[in-house]
């Protein structure tokens, strides 16, 4: 069986050096190859139902498209190529920042993030919101209350801007398991990680894998990942465990 996949998208521009702005014309590539193939893009909220069940036939050729840290880029570049396919995404917001600048970026401090009429528009759209913390922090490296901070109030302002399925992600990928659980009590219903070590099940719903999207990515190497069957990918994941 393919899939399913979650992917981890940032930007969407032109002209940077961010290795994690794919190009314009790379997503318009990369979701017109998704479509000419047959994936079905579906919200995380219905993946989420569908490992649940653990139903092979549904999870089939599923992908899930996901933005981190919430790039003024994505409403100007990423929404028009999402609408033209009449495909849906999950922005994961740094919620107290919004209409800010990413501050803790080091290729793109200076890069402009949505403000909240921008993040309520999108929402009109059909775009899920999530949780990226309220200022990016490194959760690892928090206190208890610190942690909690920036896990509650991120949870009230997805609330206060209409959000009603409540995911997270880990900034930098940095989580554990007191985090994770301190994730779920927090109220929300799944969390995602960086990489591919973790298996895409309910059981590891706060941990879900996701495939970073460069720019570097050539499509070929784009096709290659989401072709790759659950037999494959077990192959692959027991060959990274190796060399850890």
């Amino acid at each position: 069986m393919v899939g399913p996949f979650i992917l981890m998208y940032h930007s969407i521009a032109d002209n940077t050096d961010d290795p994690y702005a794919v190009s314009v014309d790379a997503f318009r590539k990369q979701l017109s190859w998704l479509s000419e193939n047959r994936f079905d893009v579906v919200p995380l909220s219905f993946l989420l139902q569908s490992i649940q069940k653990n139903n092979s036939r549904i999870l089939r050729k599923k992908v899930v498209i996901t933005f981190d840290d919430g790039y003024e880029d994505f409403i100007t570049n990423a929404l028009p190529i999402l609408l033209d396919h009449k495909v849906l995404a999950t922005v994961f917001l740094v919620t107290d920042m919004l209409g800010k600048r990413a501050s803790w970026s080091e290729a793109g401090a200076n890069v402009p993030l949505m403000s909240e009429d921008e993040v309520r528009y999108i929402k009109t759209k059909g775009i899920s919101l999530g949780s990226h913390t309220a200022t990016h922090e490194n959760l690892t490296l928090l206190n208890h209350d610190d942690l909690q901070r920036q896990l509650r109030d991120s949870h009230d302002s997805l609330t206060r801007l209409g959000e009603s399925f409540y995911a997270f992600s880990y900034p930098w990928g940095q989580w554990s398991s007191p985090i994770a659980d301190a994730v779920k009590a927090a109220g929300y219903e799944s969390a995602l990680a960086v990489g591919e070590e973790m298996r895409l099940t309910a059981e590891n719903r706060y941990c879900l894998p996701r495939i970073t999207m460069t720019r570097k990515m050539e499509l070929n190497h784009f096709q290659t990942l989401l072709t790759r069957t659950c037999v494959e990918m077990e192959l692959r994941r027991g060959y990274q465990k190796l060399r850890m």
